[in-house]
C-alpha cells in the first residue's frame, strides 16, 4: 500500500510514474505481498488522474531487472526527476530464532534492493540535471528495537547509505533523504 500511496500523490502533483513491484510472496514473510492485479490497479489509479504511468514486475533483488524497468521507463516518459525507493518486507523473530533465509531475504530486499534502485537511476538523475532520491527506513533505523534485529539492521543500512549517496550525489544537484 505503501507504494500505491506514494504513486498517486506524486501523480496528483503532476508526475509520471515508473512503478515496479514484485507481484509475488515471500515464504519468509508472514502476509501476503501485493499481486500483479493490486499493481494495475495502481495503474488505473494513476491513469484516473491523467497521468502516464509505466508499471513493471521485476524484483529488486534482481539489479539488471530492476535497471531494466527503470530504462525503460525514462525511455518512454523522458527523464526522471524524483526516486522513491520504498520496496520492503517485515517479519519477526530474535535474531537467535531467524534463520539465514529469513536474515538474507530482509537485507536483500530492504537494503541491496535500495541500493539496486539508487544505482539504477543515479545516470538518469544525473542526465536530468538533478533530482530528489527518497530511501523508505524507519524509526528501527535509527535505534535498535527487539525481535526485528534484521529488519533493524536492514534500515540502519539504508540510513548509512542515504548518508553516502547525499555527500556523493550532492555535486550533481540530487537531494538524498530517508
Amino acid at each position: 500500500g505503501q507504494g500505491r500511496s506514494h504513486a498517486i500523490r506524486l501523480a496528483e502533483e503532476g508526475a509520471d510514474i515508473i512503478a515496479v513491484d514484485v507481484c509475488e510472496d515471500y515464504a519468509t514473510v508472514g502476509y501476503g505481498m501485493a499481486t500483479e492485479a493490486d499493481l494495475a490497479e495502481t495503474v488505473k489509479a494513476v491513469e484516473a488522474l491523467d497521468r502516464r504511468i509505466i508499471a513493471t514486475k521485476a524484483d529488486v533483488r534482481d539489479a539488471s531487472a530492476l535497471k531494466a524497468a527503470v530504462d525503460a521507463g525514462v525511455a518512454e516518459l523522458g527523464h526522471l526527476d524524483i526516486v522513491s525507493a520504498n520496496a520492503g518486507i517485515f517479519s519477526f523473530g530474535t535474531m537467535e530464532e531467524l534463520d539465514e533465509t529469513q536474515w538474507q531475504d530482509m537485507i536483500d530486499v530492504n537494503l541491496t534492493g535500495v541500493w539496486h534502485a539508487a544505482k539504477a537511476a543515479i545516470p538518469h538523475l544525473r542526465a536530468a540535471g538533478g533530482g530528489s532520491m527518497i530511501l523508505t527506513s524507519s524509526t528501527a533505523g535509527l535505534q535498535a528495537l527487539p525481535n526485528i534485529g534484521h529488519y533493524s539492521a536492514a534500515k540502519h543500512g539504508v540510513v548509512g547509505l542515504m548518508r553516502t549517496l547525499a555527500l556523493e550525489l550532492a555535486p550533481d544537484m540530487i537531494r538524498v533523504n530517508s
